[in-house]
């Protein structure tokens, strides 16, 4: 049966519910924190600056949790931008969850923008793979910005790697690194990323040495970066950055060569990645190491407080 619109109800999330929410999220293998733990999920919402503990929601249908929301603020010039990330139990789809979810954050979003006297740039990320997503953003009137292609590396027994060209070295950040990984960071895609929060991603559980990596010059200034995650032998690559003034230098490739030696050496089965559907000389290097396409991810955009 599907439920009535009011017998789903939302509520503030509590640390008790980390196992659920992480088991939830497990449950759908498309999810981009598929493989997370209940303590790694607890800890995410303090990510520094991003007020994302006290914006978590739980759907509840009767005693059970059937899906959750998690906003995260960060702060622009002249807006907040509002990242959303959650999920709807694979067992509760087209049974009115996600409709229930977006309308409680929209009028929280449009309560917050009014209040903070500040307009809000709402962005969601919808997966092609996941059933419903892409016609729930469409249905409460998002606009869809731009396409990330997942592309997936389904075998790398047979790959070989190419020396790093010449003077290129790579080596693996500290803490106190920190600052640098933000500073380059941002110089390659213009962001926000601060050391703090950095500082708080390298000591999570996701972080190893082995899959975080600086690419450094021959004065061992970093020009690069890539970390890669890890659930079983499946393997993820969630950030390759290069700084501006060193790309089309061989640094990506390096960097990718590195870590997919490393993955292999691991005996990782796979790997995926995301590059976004316009950066054709990203999707060529990808090619060229044999990732192929896999499916996309959809970002759409909705405003609350006023025009941009």
């Amino acid at each position: 049966m599907s439920p009535a619109d009011d017998a789903v109800t939302i509520r503030p999330y509590t640390p008790s519910d980390a196992e659920t929410i992480a088991a939830l999220t497990n449950r759908e293998p498309f999810h981009l924190l598929n493989g997370i733990t209940g303590a790694a999920f607890d800890r995410m919402l303090d990510e520094p600056g991003e007020r994302i503990r006290e914006h978590t929601y739980v759907a509840e249908f009767g005693r059970a949790a059937v899906g959750y929301c998690c906003l995260c603020f960060v702060e622009r010039e002249d807006h907040l931008a509002v990242f959303c990330y959650g999920a709807v139990d694979p067992a509760w789809r087209r049974r009115g969850v996600g409709s229930a979810l977006f309308r409680f954050l929209f009028a929280l979003l449009e309560e917050t923008a009014s209040r903070e006297n500040k307009p809000i740039r709402f962005l969601h990320r919808a997966v092609s793979r996941i059933p419903g997503e892409a016609e729930l953003a469409a249905a409460f009137g998002m606009q869809e910005q731009n396409r990330l292609e997942v592309l997936c590396l389904p075998d790398l027994s047979g790959l070989s790697f190419p020396d790093p060209p010449g003077g290129l070295g790579f080596r693996s950040p500290a803490l106190s690194d920190a600052a640098e990984w933000a500073a380059l960071y941002n110089d390659a895609f213009g962001g926000g990323k601060t050391a703090k929060s950095v500082a708080h991603e390298f000591q999570g559980e996701g972080f190893s040495p082995d899959r975080y990596l600086f690419c450094t010059d021959t004065a061992g200034t970093a020009v690069g970066l890539l970390c890669a995650t890890r659930k079983g032998r499946h393997a993820r690559i969630p950030t390759l950055a290069v700084r501006t003034d060193w790309q089309r230098r061989g640094v990506g490739t390096a960097l990718l060569a590195e870590i997919l030696k490393r993955l292999k050496e691991a005996g990782m089965a796979d790997v995926r990645l995301s590059v976004d559907s316009r950066n054709q000389a990203a999707k060529t290097l990808y090619r060229r190491f044999g990732f192929r396409p896999d499916y996309e991810r959809i970002h759409y955009a909705a405003e609350f407080g006023g025009a941009f």
